[in-house]
């Protein structure tokens, strides 16, 4: 007889996750999945003091990582670009040997014995209820894997498992530390302040033109000239082929007769349940009695959801209504499909037994699919079509240009041959390019490669799936500095804030002095002509000030308010000095469960901190050398 963990197999619907279903993906921040094999130096793309990563690793990581992504935001309308992917996926696989170079140093080894005992427990690798080493290798092959190098991978993801679990069990908050956190999180405070205006600096500063210059000459880098690049190009793009891509309509009425002959007819049938565990604490027939007891009342009116959240045993669907999900018949075990055959919509079944638990099924919702009509799918179909027709074209026309750039060198020869227009952009730089040009690998090929730039050939750069550009660079002009001429106004205007900013510093730093010596700030208000500004009870999160400002505010001692001031600068190039007037402590009850609650919160924050301290140290004392 089938178990609830079967039922939870047959949902996930993969019966292989990457790897082991025990080993979680999410590894400080999403540390992510790696294989340190490597097959040759010239597939290598970084390495980690002896540790090779390689093509290989990449791919499979970036593969992790998408997985990654997706399961976190694939509700969003989350979509990663696979430059950015790959460099997120680099870092991981870095961020990730560091530490095991690290627990290589330390002797800390898991062994082949440890990682089959691991994956013994995953029912994927089993045969006849066993561990199988058949089973095993060949899920690792038809996952394209050595076994020895897939089995690799799980040495390595637990010996990280180990790591992460043996820093983060060794973290420990006194009863103390946690009062003292909640006191500093209710904390507030009073302050005086007075704000130092750049602008009234600005505007008495004067300059010469001399000066100006001088300054010009000094920093010159502020006034290069931008990258500019002159190209023409051809576009290739599957979406402009299926303009002149005509399908008629018998292909489409072939296509649709396919999808009525793979229709899935099945009935689909959502079901919830109520668990109950059969254990040393209730026998089987105590269960099944409060299972009838809790169909009694589902019956005379209870809300079944209800039920579920006070009464199920099941922590991983009681506090979604007892959601199972989907049958068409051959999901669940044979004892839950046998009754929901029976079942109504809105109907709750007698117990059902399994061999640790009895289970109230409700059968939630009844769908029977309908295919689609010709006319209904027609359109859907005709553009389906299309585009694989466009795709295919677009392959054969991609490899026809590429094999074009390299035996001619005339792009509208070209153009010709592919039976296409070019296009011109004349001088543009980085930030300036049309939307056409604005791919990064081609803002790269163009303003980044110097080779590219003093010896232009004409490139095939695929700026997406089924879209490529064909581009030969024209002329390219380097960053030049601009005649002073040209940009005196501008080099007025910095080097005015320049001084400007030398003088509020001087001015902020005489106030501190004077402050120091035992003044007040008020006194300092009136001399200065500014207003003296006063907020009371400010807290933390208050956003009166800037974040910055608040973080300086309440890192100032509380020994000797006497002396409990300082200075911050403002986004707007302001300064404000600052005294302290008053600390409150707030002492709020809270209920154990708060408590509890708080030190977790404090714990789980302390744990993510030293893991991530940890694993910072061992990258930064590790040789680390990238080479992609």
């Amino acid at each position: 007889m089938a178990g609830i963990q079967d039922i939870r197999n047959n949902l996930d619907g993969t019966v292989v996750k990457f790897i082991v279903v025990l080993i979680v993906i999410a590894f400080v921040g999403s540390i992510g999945w790696s294989a340190f094999f490597s097959s040759s130096d010239a597939n290598e793309v970084a390495s980690v003091d002896d540790i090779k990563i390689d093509v290989t690793d990449l791919n499979f990581e970036m593969r992790a990582q998408d997985y990654y992504f997706q399961e976190r935001f694939g509700n969003q309308d989350f979509n990663l670009d696979e430059e950015t992917l790959q460099k997120i996926s680099i870092e991981s696989l870095i961020r990730k040997a560091s530490i095991l170079s690290f627990l290589k140093e330390s002797s800390l080894e898991v062994t082949d014995n440890i990682a089959y005992r691991e994956l013994s427990k995953d029912e994927s690798f089993e045969e006849d209820g066993k561990f199988s080493l058949t089973k095993f290798e060949a899920i690792a092959r038809s996952q394209g894997y050595v076994p020895n190098a897939y089995l690799k991978r799980v040495r390595e993801d637990i010996a990280l498992g180990f790591w992460r679990e043996g820093v983060g069990s060794s973290t420990f908050v006194t009863n103390r530390e946690i009062l003292e956190n909640l006191r500093l999180a209710e904390q507030t405070r009073d302050v005086e302040f007075i704000r130092l205006n750049l602008q009234d600096i600005l505007n008495n500063v004067t300059t010469t033109t001399e000066d100006v210059k001088n300054f010009y000459n000094d920093n010159s880098q502020l006034f290069l000239t931008n990258k500019l690049a002159k190209v023409k190009f051809i576009e290739l793009s599957s979406k402009n082929l299926e303009e002149e891509i005509s399908i008629g309509e018998p292909a489409i009425r072939e296509e649709y007769n396919l999808y009525l002959a793979n229709f899935d007819t099945s009935v689909k049938k959502t079901i919830s349940h109520l668990m109950l565990n059969i254990d040393e604490d209730k026998n089987k027939s105590e269960v099944i009695a409060l299972a009838k007891e809790l169909k009694s009342k589902v019956m005379a009116g209870s809300n079944f959801i209800d039920l579920v959240k006070e009464y199920s045993d099941d922590e991983g669907t009681k506090d979604n209504g007892g959601e199972l999900g989907v049958t068409d018949g051959s999901v669940f075990p044979p004892e839950f499909e046998e009754v929901i055959a029976l079942m109504e919509e809105g109907s709750l079944s007698d117990p059902v037994e399994l061999d640790e638990s009895i289970h109230l099924l409700l059968l939630k919702d009844i769908q029977t699919p309908v295919p689609d009509t010709f006319e209904e799918k027609k359109e859907a179909i005709r553009l389906s079509i299309s585009e694989g027709l466009a795709s295919d074209r677009f392959v054969e026309i991609l490899d026809q240009a590429s094999d074009l750039s390299f035996s001619l060198n005339d792009i509208e020869a070209i153009a010709k041959e592919l039976n296409l227009s070019t296009q011109s952009a004349d001088y543009f730089s980085k930030e300036g390019a049309s939307e056409a040009l604005s791919n990064p690998k081609v803002l790269e090929l163009l303003f980044e490669n110097s080779d590219f730039q003093n010896d232009p050939t004409i490139e095939v750069v695929e700026t997406q799936e089924n879209a490529a550009l064909v581009i030969l660079l024209e002329d390219f002009k380097q960053q030049e500095i601009t005649p002073f001429n040209l940009v005196e106004l501008q080099a007025t205007v910095m080097y005015k804030k320049e001084l400007a900013t030398e003088v509020l510093g001087e001015l902020e730093a005489k106030i501190i002095n004077t402050l120091d010596t035992g003044s007040n700030l008020s006194a300092i208000a009136t001399e200065q002509n500014v207003e003296l500004e006063n907020y009371q009870d400010l807290s933390r999160n208050s956003s009166l000030l800037s974040g910055s400002v608040m973080l300086d505010i309440f890192n100032l001692p509380r020994t000797n308010l006497d002396k409990a001031f300082g200075s911050s600068k403002l986004d707007n190039g302001d300064s404000i000095v600052y005294r302290l007037k008053a600390i409150k402590d707030k002492e709020t009850a809270i209920t154990p469960e708060e408590k509890l609650a708080f030190r977790e919160f404090i714990d789980e924050e302390r744990q993510v901190s030293e893991l991530s301290e940890l694993q910072l140290a061992s990258q930064q004392s590790a040789n680390i050398i990238r080479k992609f």
